[in-house]
């Protein structure tokens, strides 16, 4: 694991960073959001140590560097620690192929290059191997930086706002991409200048700001936060204008949304549900909740639902349609803050119902994926709802 402890670090007397903790485990990725100037890329400088900080420990595995330390010489953390900065530092006098290969050097194993031939299959890079750096597109540059750092089998690899100036289309390739490393154990600390791709691709979500960590939790947790204002005013200027994101508040809206949704859904639909406390989902559908049930048993749309608590109308539901309503009950220590749906055409729901009831819709199949993967995993630690 890399684990940093209390680290501080100034400039000219700034406090940029101000008793940092936290921990990078392999094969996980942890994203870090916050306002310009709040640190992020100086923490990634720090953890890999191109800039020492004047207190604090970081742990790789089991090397320790206390600080303070004059120099790191001979116990330098790269290439266990790599770092993929936005610059990208691609040579233009080099192809996309001799780049990659440059820190290697000029004897080139022939396991090294198995290695290199695998990485440009899994990136997909055949195709621009040999074009210089101005014959190729940012995203294929993109792509290229990080082979090269994977070239030097890094353990935990650190990436400095990677996808800032791609279009969504390239970001999105280089999300895949990223799951991919993830997957081969690679512990991953990414400075993300998008919010849905932080929300998307992460494991846990750092929110830093005035060399702080001031909120760490799962992508959800940010979503719903309520309880610090710049936090939730962050993601909401974030999403400002996003065509995939839409919120609907009050009742009337709450319910109209539900209804519609019935109608939108094709027959044989699944309803991915995390979270649902007893009747807190029926109290804001009124009188339209017999409506909407009705519309749902004909067309057969299931809901598999994860509840901390249940009520006399999940009874009936399991009773009545059992096929339709398939049920778990999961431990309270979970503690959503709301109910999270993710459905099978590739929208999640996030419903809030206090103190007004609220729903947030994202229209983005991966962060969906994101999401059933929770409910997959919390499924494994459920048990079956059973009526009495």
């Amino acid at each position: 694991m890399l684990q940093i402890e209390k680290i501080c670090k100034k400039f000219a007397g700034n406090h940029v960073l101000k008793n940092i903790s936290l921990d990078i485990k392999p094969g996980t990725i942890t994203c870090v959001i916050g306002p310009s100037g709040a640190g992020k890329t100086t923490l990634l400088r720090t953890i890999g140590m191109l800039e020492l900080p004047e207190s604090g420990r970081i742990t790789i595995d089991d090397e320790k560097y206390d600080f303070p330390l004059k120099s790191i010489a001979g116990r330098e953390p790269w290439p266990k620690t790599t770092i993929v900065f936005q610059q990208l530092f691609i040579w233009p006098h080099l192809t996309i192929r001799e780049n990659i290969l440059l820190p290697i050097g000029k004897n080139i194993s022939s396991e090294k290059y198995k290695q290199f031939e695998k990485l440009v299959a899994t990136f997909k890079m055949n195709s621009f191997l040999d074009r210089y750096p101005n014959q190729a597109s940012l995203g294929q540059k993109q792509r290229a930086a990080i082979v090269r750092a994977l070239m030097l089998n890094p353990k935990y690899l650190l990436l400095d706002e990677i996808t800032a100036s791609l279009d969504v289309q390239q970001a999105t390739k280089i999300l895949s991409h990223l799951s991919l490393i993830k997957e081969q154990g690679v512990g991953i600390l990414m400075v993300a200048h998008d919010i849905d791709f932080a929300l998307s691709i992460a494991d846990k979500v750092i929110f830093m700001d005035k060399g702080a960590i001031i909120k760490e939790g799962k992508p959800y947790e940010f979503l719903m936060e309520s309880e610090n204002s710049k936090i939730s005013k962050f993601i909401q200027d974030a999403f400002l204008g996003s065509p995939d994101i839409r919120i609907y508040t009050g009742a009337e809206e709450f319910q109209a949304y539900h209804l519609n949704l019935m109608k939108q859904l094709p027959a044989g639909s699944t309803a991915h549900i995390i979270g649902a406390v007893g009747d807190t989902w029926y109290t804001p559908m009124g009188e339209k909740y017999q409506e909407y049930l009705e519309s749902r048993i004909k067309k057969k749309i299931v809901w598999k639902m994860l509840m901390y608590e249940h009520g006399a109308e999940e009874a009936q539901l399991v009773k009545n349609n059992p096929q339709l309503n398939i049920f778990h009950v999961i431990s309270r220590d979970v503690k959503n803050m709301a109910n999270i749906n993710i459905m099978s055409n590739g929208i999640m729901i996030l419903q809030i119902f206090n103190p007004i009831p609220t729903i947030i819709e994202i229209k983005n199949p991966i962060i969906a994926k994101s999401y059933l993967n929770y409910y997959e995993d919390l499924l494994k630690s459920s048990k079956p709802f059973e009526v009495k």
